[in-house]
């Protein structure tokens, strides 16, 4: 077992050549940087003290071992994921440099924000690194960034620019950073080599994030932070060097906003005030990543006169203290020791460590005092009210800050997947983690029934397993549809709805159809303009909110993602989200003769919105789509004769004269948009774009309805004649639905309630099985 070290007494302390206090220790890790990760080599210390040898030693044999390691892989089975804002202040000419070592983190284990504050120019073609965001994306080497110019602020007004807009991006994207991690621009990290296995492989920063995201930081740390030199161990301080702290954002609330400081006043004052924060609320709370230190090699000019006790203590009793609740923090620090960074302290109690392993560490780490500091607290809800109603330097708007949706204004959308049964599962738990939505799930599948298997714990009933199902806000039922084509599936899923809308008595916003293969990506830009969560999330929160224009009938994703916003009339069928209003044009699908390429009846819907709906098909931004199975389906016969066959015989004979795309003499009529440059946009806002999309032809297209109303009709004779009455308009599904027989459903039928609520169908019918759900 590891043992505390207690540094040695002065004499085994140096000085560089600028004066610095160097522990010994330094010296000997110097000594041992060769050292490989080989067990025998690993003991070839050098001419490494005595009393330093077995402690050095071990800590490296302990770190050999392959059982031995910090950080472990998503593809191990583990969740390492760590969300990070990057919030950087220097010079623009370093920007690139920053943006290079972000651009190469592994996004699968690390999402990152960076925000770059510059103090001497603005950042020059900030297109081109936007463009190199869009190619990098299938490499993943991009970078989600802002700049931020901040001409003539002094080092502490630009610490407090970034955090705002830190607070502004989480706002903006709807959940916190784990970590607000503050750099300055010549910050650069360097590891030692055994950090390869130690933190995973990749660039030092690569480890640095490794780290973070890992469970070795202890449960305690405030902050996490690169020391000046080498820690063979686990370690931690009060007082460290402000040039790069990783802040906790479970801890923001203590640190943030830095004090204000009088003109011309020594900016280490802001950074002693952060010291006498830490030493009374969380002492011995900032962790030194272990063998991996920190260079800053620009030591640039700025005020440093005025750094005295007196000054110190006035503008931390400005700051912070309030009398009248005796807080009182720092009162009785009266020398600058107690200023002194912890890692150049001859008193011992400054450092605590090293230990093997940060749980090590964390049983000797001091518990927090927070109860004690939560003016400090409310000092940081004070100034976020205020930074969140200020102009964002970034986009130039303000933040909308919305409160959170009533279940009366949720977007109420009807989601239907067509695929196979395997895909079910996987869909189920997809859409319930959507939120600020009411979702209705049908899923189709096609090859063979879904079995939902019961919970161990209701074997007799026949419930969904418990853990699987928590909102409130998502209800489904699945179908079997053997033997159908994708066009009869689809026309299938849309008699449902029509059911589902009849019996709960309300329509839904939404009629969104997808093929089970669907995948979207998400690109840089979309946590700005769609907020946060997962990519399905932001698809969702783009279809719910206010930019979707008016003149919309239609929502796609793109084989290609657009910048801004963008509409065309032909949009691939395989995510169609159509506006309720704009469902009797566009439905049922086209008739098919058996045998026919189901594209004919995509080929006859875009037929149907050019003429009657034009370029109202509006894309998602920043989003693309892939389909990752493309499976095996008749494709023959894909031909302007058998497309204009199949729209003559559906359209044509509706009503005299009403004849669309009796002219569409070419196949390239029937071009998907973004294949044929038939795009409307981009534009910057979703007005602009509206703007743009010509008015619908809603007369003209008149049969189009008349042809929708006649098959509802026939769907609707198949519902009981009672089951028109209508209910409240913020009623859910589950409470909407009437108490009918569940003959009034087909046999293919499998619905889903919540336990707590009343089933609208009597369990006599052994053709529908009602599934109860726990919350």
């Amino acid at each position: 077992m590891l043992q505390e070290y207690t540094p040695p007494k002065s004499k085994n302390v140096r000085r560089n050549k600028g004066g610095r206090l160097i522990p010994i220790t330094l010296l000997a890790l110097f000594c041992c940087a060769a050292i490989s990760s080989q067990n025998a080599s690993l003991r070839s210390t050098g001419n490494v003290p005595a009393f330093l040898r077995s402690r050095w030693d071990r800590f490296l044999l302990y770190f050999a071992d392959p059982k031995t390691k910090i950080y472990r892989k998503a593809s191990d089975g583990f969740n390492v994921v760590v969300d990070v804002a990057v919030l950087v202040m220097g010079e623009a000419a370093a920007f690139e440099k920053w943006y290079d070592n972000m651009k190469d983190i592994d996004k699968d284990n690390v999402n990152l924000v960076l925000i770059y504050a510059s103090y001497d120019d603005a950042i020059q073609k900030q297109e081109d690194f936007h463009q190199a965001n869009i190619d990098g994306v299938k490499s993943g080497q991009f970078v989600d960034f802002e700049a931020i110019p901040i001409i003539d602020k002094t080092w502490t007004e630009g610490r407090n620019i970034l955090a705002a807009q830190a607070l502004r991006k989480e706002k903006s994207r709807g959940k916190e950073f784990d970590y607000w991690f503050f750099l300055d621009d010549d910050v650069e990290p360097v590891c030692h080599p055994a950090t390869d296995r130690l933190f995973g492989e990749g660039s030092c920063w690569q480890k640095v994030f490794n780290f973070l995201g890992s469970e070795a930081v202890p449960q305690k740390a405030s902050t996490v932070a690169l020391p000046s030199y080498f820690k063979d161990g686990f370690s931690a301080v009060t007082n460290v060097n402000g040039f790069n702290v990783a802040i906790k954002r479970s801890h923001i609330s203590y640190f943030i906003p830095y004090t204000a400081l009088k003109p011309g006043m020594s900016q280490w004052i802001s950074q002693a005030a952060h010291m006498c924060v830490t030493g009374s609320c969380m002492p011995n709370s900032v962790v030194f990543i272990p063998l991996i230190y920190a260079e800053n090699g620009q030591h640039r000019d700025y005020p440093k006169a005025g750094y005295t006790i007196k000054n110190i203590h006035e503008i931390v009793t400005e700051s912070f203290h309030d009398t009248s609740i005796n807080f009182t923090p720092c009162h009785d620090w009266i020398k600058f020791s107690d200023y002194q960074e912890g890692e150049f302290s001859t008193d011992t109690s400054r450092m605590i460590g090293p230990y093997q392993t940060g749980v090590e560490l964390n049983e000797h780490m001091s518990f927090t005092n927070t109860s004690y500091c939560t003016p400090l607290r409310n000092r940081f809800a004070e100034w976020e009210e205020e930074m969140l109603l200020e102009e964002d330097p970034v986009t130039h708007t303000h933040l909308k800050l919305d409160e959170p949706k009533g279940e009366s204004e949720k977007k109420d959308i009807i989601v239907m997947v067509m695929g196979e049964a395997a895909s079910f599962q996987e869909w189920l738990d997809r859409l319930r983690d959507i939120t600020d939505v009411k979702i209705t799930f049908i899923f189709a599948s096609y090859n063979e029934e879904v079995v939902i298997e019961p919970s161990p714990k209701q074997s007799a009933e026949n419930n969904i397993e418990a853990q699987s199902f928590t909102k409130k806000d998502l209800y489904f039922h699945t179908l079997y549809i053997s033997k159908k084509t994708w066009t009869e599936g689809r026309n299938r899923l849309a008699e449902e709805a029509l059911r589902m809308e009849k019996l709960r008595g309300k329509e839904f916003a939404y009629w969104l159809f997808l093929d089970d293969d669907v995948e979207p990506v998400c690109h840089p830009g979309t946590v700005k303009f769609l907020g946060g969560g997962t990519c399905w999330q932001k698809i969702f929160n783009f279809i719910s909110g206010d930019d979707v224009p008016e003149g919309a009938s239609t929502i796609s994703l793109p084989w290609f993602a657009k910048e801004g916003f963008t509409s065309t009339s032909n949009t691939d069928a395989l995510f169609a989200a159509f506006k309720r209003d704009t469902i009797p044009y566009v439905l049922p699908y086209a008739t098919l003769p058996k045998g026919s390429s189901e594209w004919i009846s995509q080929a006859a819907n875009f037929c149907v919105i050019n003429t009657c709906l034009t370029d109202s098909s509006v894309f998602v931004p920043y989003i693309n789509v892939k389909n990752t199975k493309s499976r095996p389906y008749s494709r023959e016969g894909f031909n302007v004769e058998n497309i204009f066959s199949v729209v003559t015989q559906n359209y044509h004979n509706l009503e005299p004269g009403f004849e669309p795309c009796h002219n569409w003499n070419t196949i390239g009529y029937y071009a998907q948009g973004e294949h044929s440059d038939s795009i409307v946009g981009p534009f910057r806002t979703s007005d602009e774009l509206n703007q743009r999309i010509p008015p619908h032809k809603y007369e003209y297209c008149s049969p189009l309805r008349n042809r929708f109303f006649a098959w509802e009709k026939s769907i609707m004779e198949s519902l009981p004649d009672d089951s028109s009455s209508t209910l409240q308009d913020d009623s859910s599904l589950a409470s909407t639905l009437p108490d009918e027989d569940a003959s009034s459903l087909p046999e293919d039928h499998v619905s889903s309630l919540l336990e707590d609520e009343i089933s609208p169908f009597k369990d006599s019918d052994e053709n529908v099985t009602i599934m109860a759900l726990e919350e």
